[in-house]
């Protein structure tokens, strides 16, 4: 009796959020139609040679996005990090939502405020072995590359849209369930330009795909890209162990709070939650920590005083928490970090194809 009473009505109700939701983005679309005839026509003006776009010398791959946010760039660029530890590879970032500006490379002495997220997480992982330079001019950056490490692979990391200066290779990456041909141009949708640059690619990696992605599903989604179908590859998210931050030890735990202030956390809490009793509290895309947040979070651990309760975050925002190290020890409350990675299918392929061309600018610049 209760179902029948409830279902209806809660489809009811979904119906009237989502008819809402695309009202809305239906209103937004002559401010999109705006915005996508100006980076048109800045598109045009670079295509035809009115605006300068310089070639990169030596060798040098483009991972970067249409879509706003959330389609896992940063794993895919400590991956060909990791790739090309033999090509020394230097890692080129704008250092989005930084304190300081100009050409900055990162040192020990380092914070996220400084250098931005990304590129401290990059630092984080790879230490000394690979270095992170943030410059907003990217031309800044890769003169200083091509000074100081004239034979390195630059690993620019988003830098889609910089079109003033040009790879030797663009990777461009766009989630499963958000494709950039069923999106619309900002505001009324999530992209940064029009659909159209996706032409500008040499390959495609589509991410966060579902496990055991059908062979029929995926010639589906290829015959909308606009690239060779050898140059599509599917990825799904890996997610490792979890890793004590600032020390902390993992014992069995009744409960989780996952802390995020990413684009896209729903597929970690997901993931969490087929594991733990999880409670989530969601901070704005590359949010800066502040000391009523720490408290926050600490009061949300005491409401579980009967629980063995810890903090899971992830490795972009655990390099936020740095400032916060000795009030966060100081709790006793253990913060972990999820670790994640990506499986790339055809990875043989995938590889071989940037080696390729790695190996073919080198034969060209001897």
């Amino acid at each position: 009796m209760l179902d029948s009473l409830f279902l209806p009505c809660l489809k009811w109700r979904i119906s009237i959020i989502f008819t809402f939701m695309y009202s809305w983005r239906i209103a937004l679309l002559p401010f999109s139609w705006i915005y996508a005839s100006v980076v048109s026509i800045r598109n045009w003006m670079y295509n035809s040679r009115l605006k300068e776009s310089v070639p990169i010398p030596g060798n040098s791959i483009c991972i970067g996005n249409i879509t706003v946010g959330g389609t896992g760039k940063s794993p895919l660029t400590a991956y060909l990090a990791e790739l090309f530890r033999d090509k020394h590879p230097v890692i080129l970032s704008r250092g989005y939502g930084r304190k300081t500006q100009g050409l900055y490379i990162a040192n020990t002495q380092s914070t996220a405020a400084e250098i931005g997220d990304e590129p401290m997480m990059y630092w984080t992982i790879f230490q000394q072995e690979i270095p992170v330079i943030v410059s907003e001019k990217r031309q800044t950056g890769i003169n200083w590359i091509r000074t100081n490490k004239p034979h390195s692979l630059i690993l620019l990391d988003d830098a889609y849209q910089h079109r003033a200066v040009k790879a030797g290779i663009n990777l461009l990456l766009m989630t499963y369930q958000r494709p950039v041909f069923k999106d619309f141009v900002f505001p009324a949708g999530n992209l940064r330009e029009p659909r159209a640059g996706m032409k500008r690619a040499d390959v495609v990696v589509v991410t966060k795909c579902p496990k055991n992605l059908s062979e029929p599903k995926k010639k589906r989604f290829e015959k909308k890209i606009p690239v060779p179908r050898t140059h599509v590859f599917f990825s799904e998210i890996v997610y490792g162990e979890l890793k004590g931050l600032f020390g902390a030890v993992w014992k069995s735990a009744d409960r989780l709070i996952l802390v995020t202030g990413i684009a896209q956390p729903e597929p970690l809490y997901r993931f969490l939650s087929e594991k733990y009793q999880v409670e989530a509290i969601r901070f704005p895309d590359h949010h800066r920590f502040t000391a009523a947040d720490i408290q926050q979070i600490l009061q949300k651990v005491a409401t579980f005083v009967n629980h063995r309760c810890v903090v899971v975050t992830t490795e972009k925002d655990a390099v936020r928490f740095v400032e916060w190290k000795e009030e966060i020890i100081r709790s006793g409350v253990p913060f972990f970090v999820q670790r994640i990675s990506f499986k790339i299918d055809r990875e043989n392929d995938f590889k071989d194809l940037l080696k390729n061309y790695v190996a073919r600018t080198n034969e060209r610049s001897s």
